[in-house]
């Protein structure tokens, strides 16, 4: 039976839902989410023969398979909030996709959030890539920043130049380094894109308010539904894999135990 919940969304909060991503963002009402927070389909074969990193025929059906299901996310933001999307730079198709968010008029390109890593291997003929991007748009030219949520402490503790002693922390820059989650609990091994922990709660308290709605409509391990319970924040979202959808609903459940980030860091 479908439900109406207190946001007015036809489905029920806090639950990943089997499905592919645009028929279930078609669903939602305008408006209707605070945080899109999500990890695409790269197209360059992530998936291990699957199927969801290689569904599609050519770079261009790529792309505007990306641009629709962006469209989508879009409509469903409130004014005045962020969008953050997963990326690389890596393939020709990704960067076409990237050029084209900067065209949507309704959005705004706010900042780029460089993950920084340590794990996997090396290579004695280049420098190793070990970084990948979040990038950022707000609906509309303004937008929530908690600033106070997410500072850091300083390196040094008064100003060099006027002598005058710091009385909080500082906001970090775009560039977050967090080295080798393969060696903590917050990896899992059946997915080959999970993305940290800490990284998706610094997005999600940047961007959001506490009892804030955050959507993912690609839950593929389901860290953004995690981090957002670890936040005090209501989730929503879609997988298209059944497979990905059974483990990723047993790792999330397996998080309830948890209330401060400290019991598994």
């Amino acid at each position: 039976m479908v439900q109406i919940n207190r946001r007015g969304i036809t489905m029920k909060l806090n639950t990943i839902t089997n499905s592919d991503c645009l028929k279930y963002l078609k669903k939602l009402p305008d408006n209707s989410v605070d945080l899109v927070l999500t990890d695409p389909p790269y197209f360059i074969g992530f998936d291990g023969g699957k199927g969801w990193d290689s569904q599609w025929n050519s770079d261009r059906e790529y792309i505007q398979w990306c641009i629709e299901w962006t469209k989508e996310c879009i409509r469903v933001l409130k004014d005045e909030r962020m969008l953050v999307v997963w990326g690389t730079l890596k393939t020709e198709a990704f960067l076409l996709y990237k050029l084209a968010l900067n065209r949507i008029e309704s959005i705004t390109s706010q900042n780029e959030i460089i993950w920084s890593y340590n794990w996997g291997g090396r290579s004695d003929k280049n420098f190793a890539r070990k970084h990948e991007y979040a990038w950022c748009y707000s609906k509309g030219d303004k937008f929530l920043f908690n600033a106070d949520d997410v500072r850091v402490e300083r390196k040094v503790s008064k100003n060099l130049r006027t002598g005058k002693n710091y009385t909080k922390g500082t906001v970090p820059t775009c560039v977050w380094e967090k080295n080798n989650h393969t060696t903590s609990k917050d990896y899992c091994g059946w997915h080959s894109t999970t993305k940290n922990l800490d990284i998706l709660q610094r997005i999600i308290k940047a961007y959001t308010n506490e009892n804030d709605l955050v959507l993912d409509c690609f839950m593929g391990s389901g860290s953004t539904a995690i981090a957002s319970k670890l936040t005090n924040r209501d989730y929503i979202g879609c997988e298209l894999d059944s497979d990905y959808i059974t483990k990723s609903r047993k790792r999330v459940k397996s998080y309830d135990r948890i209330t401060t980030l400290s019991e598994f860091l």
